[in-house]
């Protein structure tokens, strides 16, 4: 039917899919194999015709066409006798509008690029000794640190000294007894070193934007394609089960190496929409179900990508669900970081949590709490800062960062760990895990000066601080996550920070190559002092629970602000549980050195000057009674008590 004025448009079913006739409640969709059998099953419920096409190899041949069955619920499904392992598929679907070709958008392996879907047994995908591993102990959110990293970068560059075959690799990771420039450690063994409790892989789903065939392609991989498939491009061989494998013994290596694993999901967005893409799913089988629309008809594009992925629909909760579960446990992971989560609406949300709590009551889970741009899911539903309370699930703490370092969308200026004024109360807010700003809970803060958004640490104070010495810069850098590190909440760093990493002021490095990005080792050879300073923080932090105070009510009751003013925050710790029940804690982000009003008793310095640990500092002073004098752009922490035998005693002249 045409009226003049109008153009021809496609009708899109409404809310008509979302009614129980069409919700598919089973847990057997995509492909389900056995050596005599696999059955086949899709939820397309406005499809014409639906077909597998089965092919022998990862490209090229011809098709076994198998016609499959319009069921109950929308599903269509077709059982194949026979052994398919090994063998690849795509379904062939009929609309109103045409026949496209698509991969299982369940698919838990495929070939290189998102091509076909794998038919695969389980079995051959699990490393040796996979069913012995162990998760490391781990009892609270806040006993986490975390460590953002990207598969590629940490193991590339050949300085990492990992076997060149390996580079770059889901095994890169996976191997032990590396060693870079002068001997230090590097990639699994420097993580061990480091001491932090938790990695956080930037995305290692399928995605478009790396070609898994060629060895030098990357990129961060906000672009997910098969959420439910390892990426290729960090397998040794993207075609058959290898990447699978290979994730596996990567998580078997660090759990091993007491570290447990998150992985950062995107279900925001998809890489992309319609018809056309060889990269577009869901719209190629369910066309608009999958998505959000504006009041025009246009794809939402609040993720800033184009397209909103409209998690609220029963089918697409149902496939993010399906999705995170099936992470959780087929791969042992440990925590989930979400991007945009503002944008995956708060009742989604609430199950997700219910359901990988239920998995693993110590799954860390936590997101963006912000969107690009406006969405039409309602205000009340989007996860933003302060909507989490009482969730169990922790946000990034962009008030606190900025505090830290200054406003995230100008480089060129500081916050208070590099000289700038009136920053003192949002610190102190920060500090004491944001409670009095938008928590209910410190578990519910991620604390944090810089991730893989934006400059790194050390590009960004010499971009905002060019006039001050290489010294002064270091102290800043050093000062940003001494305040991350002993600050309640769950701390989190940036790869590569612990020995002044760089990316040459690239401040959007997703899709800038190795010379960018890649984790240069000789860096921590040349700043062994930095990397010591951040290993000595973590061992503080692990030590001591005063550092890692689960409720409102602990923070309430045991930290107490002594001083917020004038470049200085200070604050005292009083914690019966803790060895050192007494603990002050000084910030100086002052370019002069300040003098600061101690409480009644001798302190000891374990956190000074660019000295960090749980035992006296030993290039100043270690001993303080009545005031304590912190030298410009730095930290210190203090505990009262005796001063511990065999260990210098340097008091300070006051």
């Amino acid at each position: 039917m045409t009226k003049p004025g109008y153009a021809a448009a496609l009708v899109r079913e409404g809310g008509i899919l979302d009614s129980p006739e069409y919700v598919y409640l089973g847990d057997d969709l995509g492909a389900t194999y056995c050596s005599q059998a696999t059955t086949f099953k899709l939820w397309a419920p406005t499809a014409l015709k639906v077909s597998v096409l089965l092919y022998d190899g990862p490209a090229g041949g011809q098709p076994q066409r198998i016609a499959m069955e319009r069921q109950e619920k929308g599903v269509w499904a077709a059982r194949v006798n026979g052994d398919l392992k090994g063998r690849y598929y795509v379904y062939e679907i009929l609309h109103s509008t045409g026949s496209v070709t698509v991969p299982d958008p369940y698919s838990r392996a495929a070939a290189a690029n998102s091509a076909r879907t794998l038919i695969f047994d389980p079995a051959d995908a699990d490393p040796a000794d996979w069913d012995q591993d162990v998760k490391p102990p781990f009892a609270h959110p806040v006993d986490a640190i975390i460590y953002e990293m990207h598969v590629r970068d940490m193991t590339i560059d050949p300085s990492s000294g990992v076997a060149a075959a390996y580079r770059g690799k889901y095994l890169g990771l996976a191997q032990e007894g590396t060693r870079g420039p002068d001997g230090v450690t590097t990639a699994l063994d420097h993580l061990r070193d480091l001491g932090i409790t938790h990695v956080h892989l930037l995305p290692v789903f399928d995605f478009a934007s790396a070609d898994e065939t060629n060895p030098h392609s990357r990129n961060w991989g906000y672009d997910p394609v098969l959420y439910n498939t390892p990426e290729g491009s960090y397998a040794t061989d993207p075609d058959g089960v290898a990447r699978i494998r290979e994730f596996k013994q990567m998580v078997l290596a660090l759990h091993r190496a007491g570290i447990r694993v998150v992985t950062d999901m995107v279900y925001n967005h998809t890489s992309a929409w319609g018809s056309a893409s060889q990269f577009s799913i869901f719209d190629k089988v369910v066309p608009g179900y999958y998505y959000r629309f504006d009041s025009a008809g246009n794809y939402a594009g609040a993720s800033g990508c184009g397209n909103e992925v409209a998690s609220e629909r029963p089918m697409v909760r149902k496939f993010i669900l399906d999705s995170v579960k099936y992470w959780a446990r087929e791969y042992h992971l440990d925590g989930m970081r979400f991007d945009l989560m503002a944008l995956i609406d708060k009742d989604t949300m609430v199950q997700v949590e219910k359901e990988l709590r239920q998995i693993d009551p110590a799954f860390l889970i936590y997101g963006e709490p912000w969107t690009v741009g406006t969405s039409p899911l309602p205000p009340e539903q989007q996860i933003t800062k302060g909507h989490q309370k009482g969730l169990h699930i922790a946000v990034f703490n962009d008030h606190f960062r900025d505090a830290l370092k200054g406003p995230w969308d100008d480089d060129h200026q500081g916050g208070f760990i590099n000289g700038a004024a009136g920053k003192e109360a949002a610190v102190a807010l920060g500090v004491a895990g944001a409670v009095h700003d938008f928590t209910a809970s410190p578990e519910e803060t991620i604390q944090y000066v810089t991730c893989h958004d934006g400059m790194t640490l050390w590009d960004r104070v010499r971009t905002s601080n060019p006039e001050n010495t290489p010294d002064e810069q270091v102290r800043m850098d050093l000062l940003g996550n001494a305040i991350v590190l002993t600050s309640q909440g769950i701390p989190f760093i940036q790869a590569g920070e612990e020995f002044l990493r760089t990316k040459g002021f690239n401040a959007n490095s997703f899709n800038a190559g190795d010379q960018v990005n890649a984790i240069d080792w000789s860096l921590k050879a040349k700043n062994a002092a930095v990397f010591r300073y951040y290993q000595g923080l973590i061992a503080l932090r692990k030590q001591h629970p005063s550092f890692r105070l689960r409720t409102a009510a602990e923070i309430e009751k045991s930290l107490k602000v002594l001083r917020a003013a004038d470049h200085v925050v200070a604050y005292k710790l009083q914690n019966g549980g803790d060895p050192w029940s007494d603990i002050v804690v000084i910030y100086n982000g002052g370019a002069t050195a300040q003098t600061v009003s101690l409480p009644e008793g001798g302190w000891v310095a374990v956190v000074g000057g660019e000295e960090a640990g749980v035992t006296p500092i030993t290039q100043m002073a270690n001993y303080y009674v009545g005031q304590a004098t912190v030298p410009a752009f730095s930290a210190m922490v203090l505990y009262k008590g005796l001063f511990p035998a065999g260990f210098v005693k340097q008091a300070a002249q006051n």
